[in-house]
């Protein structure tokens, strides 16, 4: 656990060549987001290149933290790289889980029901990641402003 709280950034460096690697191996896939009356088409490739740039940034906050002896809440570091990064795979292995029914009514209901639940997870995940980088950024704030 101490490289988790001394080494943080490179976990999040290593994660960059994982995301890339996943979404430049079927570059044509999308991923589809259908808020309200919007919907969104994001190509696998660009989504990828976006991540990758915020696991970066990330990365480099937790370097210029390391490297000018700033330390935060050991909290604040493992809920954050592990919602982070955790929340990443388990969002990604989330979406991959698709349900094909046969034509059977009570299946086809019950995949719906399936996938309504993996979709509040997802969400629900999602808002976890958001809520840690907020607190995670309102803790460098706190510790800034302090020293």
């Amino acid at each position: 656990m101490n490289i988790l709280l001394n080494k943080t950034y490179l976990f999040f460096f290593l994660i960059i060549p994982l995301i890339l690697a996943v979404s430049f191996y079927k570059p044509k896939e999308t991923l589809d987001v259908n808020i309200g009356d919007i919907y969104y088409v994001i190509k696998h490739p660009h989504l990828g290149i976006v991540l990758s740039f915020f696991y970066l940034i990330l990365g480099v906050v937790y370097y210029f933290l390391i490297k000018n002896d700033i330390q935060l809440n050991n909290w604040i570091i493992y809920s954050h790289t592990i919602l982070s990064i955790g929340g990443l795979i388990l969002i990604w292995l989330l979406l991959q889980k698709k349900f094909h029914s046969s034509a059977n009514f009570e299946e086809i209901l019950r995949a719906i029901k399936i996938d309504k639940y993996f979709t509040y997870i997802t969400v629900a995940t999602f808002f976890g990641i958001l809520l840690s980088q907020i607190v995670f950024l309102i803790g460098i704030i706190v510790k800034l402003i302090k020293a």
